[in-house]
């Protein structure tokens, strides 16, 4: 079990990864119509696993709410970055857009009960020099 969990985990790291240069080498595919193939593709897996165990089809039972800022999260988020790599060098967009864990970190900060520390700066800091 352990090395499925693994398997499971690489591959979304692959795939995460690939995003920018398969974006780069889509040539003129449209945002919406790349976002609409690329999110077709990725709910096959799911749509299989409920066809063969039907038994897990209760737990897409969510409030609309969570299905709305879900989804329209991961749309709106594709379809920008798709976006953004049309009509910008994929090296600068796809840095802009690895950006976010840094802003988590330092977004941290912000929630309540929590206070900017040493170690979201040094956290911040060691991104961005990732990035020189």
């Amino acid at each position: 079990m352990k090395i499925r969990g693994t398997l499971i985990g690489f591959t979304a790291i692959l795939m995460w990864s690939l995003l920018a240069l398969m974006t780069a080498a889509s040539g003129k595919v449209p945002p919406f119509q790349m976002n609409a193939m690329t999110f077709a593709i990725g709910s096959l897996p799911g749509l299989i696993l409920f066809a063969f165990r039907p038994e897990r089809i209760p737990l897409l039972k969510q409030p609309a709410k969570v299905w709305i800022i879900g989804i329209g999260g991961l749309f709106g988020y594709h379809f920008l970055y798709f976006t953004a790599l049309r009509n910008a060098p994929a090296v600068e967009a796809g840095l802009i857009a690895y950006l976010w864990p840094l802003l988590i970190v330092v977004g941290s900060a912000l929630l309540p009960g929590e206070r900017l520390r040493w170690y979201h700066v040094a956290g911040a800091v060691a991104g961005l020099c990732g990035t020189i």
